[in-house]
């Protein structure tokens, strides 16, 4: 089988020749220090090196480097949002970083020097001092009919699907509850969910409104080359749901359906949701909502151990990631326990298809090579059927 035949026919959970392989996502890349280190181990040369998520400081990582760990899957991204490795935060107080399109303002201690600061957090929340629903309503939101972000997109997707085997995911076209937190702020927004949810159903509208507009367009200009459509929304933590699971029922799940139902209509395409945590609670209402596929899969969360998850839930959802644990084994273990971890979540994950092995999230800055090569060698060595 080609890459393209690969992935969607695990993605349908029938079994291909090999477990499809994953790395460039935007919760399946590499941060750029590890990317760097990684490029000199492997004597690879990237004379471009590019943010693909300038806030995650994450690499687009390079043609060499993922044909060399046999990478099945390419990404297609707004060219405009694109950021070169030199580009110069702005500074705003006592921190330093950058506005979103939202005006969400993520940034680090302006105090650090550039080149210590690992990622960025969300500091100034444009919402944290709203009240009503009406100020809610009359904010100052974001155009996502705004096509000038997709020139020379089109393109771009039609020579990959055309002209490689590879298949076609997408960066980030969705955040709806999670972007609340953001807008509001964390504990603000875990508090209005509670006290005033008329704000964070205000807020989600809003979202919706623009990733639906955005998606028109989007998927107007490369939809019919996609196999995969990447969809942001976390909502638990190390230890389980951030919220009681009846209350994201009834409040953040109708409204985030409305996204999935919208993009299905729009493309014949997977939708892979991102949740990081503990979600054994979320999974089957994410299969509801028309999720197709699940990632990270923190497998060091409380209770997402791999078998266990692929013999309750293998057969609603994919799971996409999960290889190793990027909170323990993967930065801090040996190649040999690396090995044998990714071994054993392999023989869990692959029966019947339905999974495509990638790391748990993005791999971190101080991850060696070595454990990054052991992980993506010992994926290759297991993943034949």
């Amino acid at each position: 089988m080609n890459s393209r035949e690969r992935v969607n026919k695990a993605l349908n959970h029938e079994e291909p020749d090999k477990v499809p392989i994953d790395l460039g996502g935007n919760q399946s890349s590499i941060h750029i220090k590890a990317y760097k280190r990684l490029l000199d181990y492997l004597d690879i040369e990237d004379k471009n090196i590019t943010f693909s998520d300038f806030v995650q400081h994450i690499a687009a990582p390079c043609e060499e480097l993922l044909e060399r760990f046999e990478v099945d899957v390419r990404y297609v991204r707004p060219i405009g949002w694109e950021v070169k490795e030199d580009f110069q935060p702005k500074y705003e107080g006592k921190y330093v970083g950058v506005y979103d399109q939202f005006g969400v303002f993520w940034g680090n201690d302006a105090s650090k020097d550039l080149d210590d600061i690992l990622y960025y957090d969300p500091v100034i929340h444009p919402f944290k001092d709203l009240k009503t629903v009406q100020e809610i309503e009359n904010y100052n939101w974001p155009d996502g009919k705004d096509t000038t972000i997709f020139k020379g997109l089109r393109q771009y997707a039609k020579n990959i699907h055309e002209n490689t085997e590879y298949a076609l995911s997408t960066s980030t076209t969705g955040c709806i509850y999670e972007y609340t937190t953001f807008l509001f702020g964390f504990t603000t927004a875990l508090r209005n969910l509670k006290t005033k949810p008329e704000l964070i159903i205000a807020a989600m509208e809003g979202l919706l409104k623009y990733w639906i507009d955005y998606n028109i367009a989007f998927l107007d200009e490369v939809g019919e080359y996609l196999d995969v459509i990447c969809v942001n929304g976390d909502l638990a933590e190390q230890a389980g749901p951030i919220m009681n699971v009846k209350v994201y029922e009834k409040i953040i799940k109708p409204i985030e359906h409305k996204l999935s139902q919208k993009i299905h209509e729009l493309a014949d395409v997977k939708i892979n949701y991102h949740c990081c945590g503990s979600t054994p609670q979320f999974i089957p209402h994410f299969a509801d909502i028309g999720y197709d596929i699940y990632n990270p899969v923190q497998i060091s969360a409380y209770d997402m151990e791999p078998c266990s998850l692929k013999s309750r839930f293998g057969d609603i959802i994919t799971f996409w990631g999960g290889a190793c644990n990027t909170q323990n084994t993967l930065p801090f273990g040996t190649p040999k326990q690396i090995r044998e971890e990714v071994k054993y979540n392999m023989k869990c994950f692959k029966p019947g298809g339905g999974y495509v092995a990638a790391n748990i999230h993005n791999i971190t800055a101080e991850v060696p090579p070595e454990n990054i090569v052991a992980m993506f060698d010992t994926i290759r060595d297991f993943r034949d059927y």
